[in-house]
């Protein structure tokens, strides 16, 4: 039902882009592919194939995604970001991902905010994340992330936010993000998080910009606990990697 409902309100967007006068969007796709490494020798690969959209109203990238995940195994993924323009420089973003495991994994994932684009490129953002998974195992945070243009094909982006899971357990951390267009059709990414029970935030920016490019390196290591693995409740620091290659089709 609920992924019923995802790929309508995608659907929408990508009507609501081109109902417009001829011409006002502006289309892109392409593929992915994306790797993660973190604490305790988890780890995350995944493919994925995406679309874009860029218009008047706003933007919308969705993405249909395949990963192997060192601690729920295989699975498939459906990834929806949407901006929709408030003011002239300011956007309500909200992202959506699903989970779904071969065998019995099942998780959503949802963040909103407010995203400010000044005069000088540089892009502020705040949110709300939440992560909901089958077994009753369930996060929320809060966040903030500071996007800021480093060389006409290179952006950079700071952020941290706090969070609590159902179980009591907090997590805290910062993230440093990047994206370089090494080529006309291909974006490298990468991403560093260290805290406590690191959790991968990073889906910034509109369609095909800013770091992750709008695509997030989803599910994978550092999401936090599951009814497999629960997130510990000491004060350590620990790390995730990520790095991810996108081929850019105009």
């Amino acid at each position: 039902m609920h992924t019923r409902r995802l790929c309508w309100l995608a659907l929408a967007g990508l009507l609501e882009l081109t109902s417009g006068p001829a011409g006002a969007a502006t289309f892109s796709g392409g593929a992915g592919a994306d790797y993660q490494t973190g604490p305790e020798k988890q780890s995350y690969r995944g493919a994925l194939l995406f679309a874009s959209a860029e218009g008047v109203p706003g933007d919308l990238t969705i993405a249909a995604i395949r990963f192997n995940d060192s601690r729920v195994g295989p699975g498939v993924g459906a990834f929806a970001n949407a901006g929709v323009g408030l003011a002239s420089q300011l956007k309500l973003r909200a992202i959506v991902l699903r989970s779904v495991g071969d065998t019995d994994y099942h998780a959503w994932r949802w963040r909103a905010g407010p995203e400010l684009r000044l005069a000088s490129e540089l892009t502020l953002g705040a949110y709300y994340l939440r992560i909901e998974e089958d077994g009753g195992s369930s996060f929320g945070s809060a966040g903030f992330e500071v996007t800021v243009p480093v060389l006409p094909n290179m952006a950079g982006q700071v952020g941290s936010s706090y969070g609590k899971w159902n179980g009591g357990a907090t997590a805290a951390q910062v993230a440093i993000a990047g994206t370089w267009r090494a080529a006309a059709h291909v974006q490298l990414l990468s991403e560093i998080d260290v805290g406590r029970n690191v959790i991968t935030t990073s889906t910034t920016s509109h369609s095909g910009g800013g770091p992750l490019g709008g695509l997030p390196i989803v599910n994978g290591v550092g999401k936090g606990g599951s009814r497999r693995t629960e997130p510990r409740s000491d004060s350590s620091l620990t790390a995730a990697g990520q790095i991810g290659i996108r081929f850019l089709v105009p």
